[in-house]
């Protein structure tokens, strides 16, 4: 029986990168981990201990970013590694002109702390534009309640993803990867996916077209066809 880890996006309820994805290995072990920050270790599973084998890893968004996060710290041995909507450095800096500009990143960082719910259902919303099958990301994102502590969590998320950048890692070793991203992708902008195609030896990339930031809602179908041999 395959053993998966599941990383999932910014917000979403733990287990909904896990659900969709049994569909496509339906005799497997699945573990999903929510996220903490850690001082040392940046954006981290909670009650992750030690270094985990996997199978196959599945990392959606900034899931990509804890993946990549664990695998150089060699906390994470996988033999194969899914990306969707990879992100590979998330706001410009000076140094180089990938990402979202600085003032897009604060606007929705300070609607966050304002207004946490309607901002959660903007990020829907920008996740599903430019999709043909944006009722599926509509009907199949699912946001996490939003307590104190949650709230607090995702803000830091987002402040550490400030500073984040994928320029300084070594991928020389990393496992045989297939990527994911949509053409339309309004969050993480497909080009990024080419950043780490560059650098992973061992790299398939799909962008679909007439999709958004969440291939794995909208595109399942064409998904599948492309991991039945996995």
């Amino acid at each position: 029986m395959k053993k998966i880890l599941c990383l999932n996006g910014w917000g979403q309820e733990p287990k909904t990168l896990e659900n969709t994805f049994k569909k496509v290995f339906e005799y497997a072990d699945f573990e999903t981990y929510d996220y903490v920050i850690s001082n040392n270790d940046g954006i981290f599973p909670r009650n992750y201990e030690g270094c985990k084998e996997y199978d196959i890893t599945i990392a959606w968004s900034l899931g990509t970013h804890c993946a990549i996060n664990l695998i150089q710290k060699k906390l994470l041995k996988t033999k194969f590694l899914i990306l969707i909507a990879p992100i590979f450095q998330f706001v410009i800096n000076e140094t180089n002109k990938i990402g979202i500009p600085k003032e897009m990143f604060y606007s929705f960082f300070n609607g966050f702390i304002k207004y946490p719910e309607a901002t959660m259902r903007h990020l829907v919303a920008m996740s599903a534009s430019g999709d043909k099958n944006a009722d599926l990301v509509f009907d199949k994102m699912k946001i996490q309640d939003l307590n104190v502590l949650s709230k607090y969590t995702l803000e830091q998320q987002l402040l550490h993803l400030r500073n984040f950048s994928c320029f300084d890692v070594n991928f020389k070793k990393f496992p045989k990867t297939i990527c994911f991203s949509g053409a339309n992708d309004h969050v993480v902008a497909s080009s990024q996916a080419k950043l780490f195609a560059e650098r992973i030896k061992d790299f398939e990339l799909h962008i679909f077209d007439n999709c958004g930031h969440a291939p794995h809602f909208s595109h399942m179908e064409e998904i599948k066809k492309e991991l039945k041999n996995i």
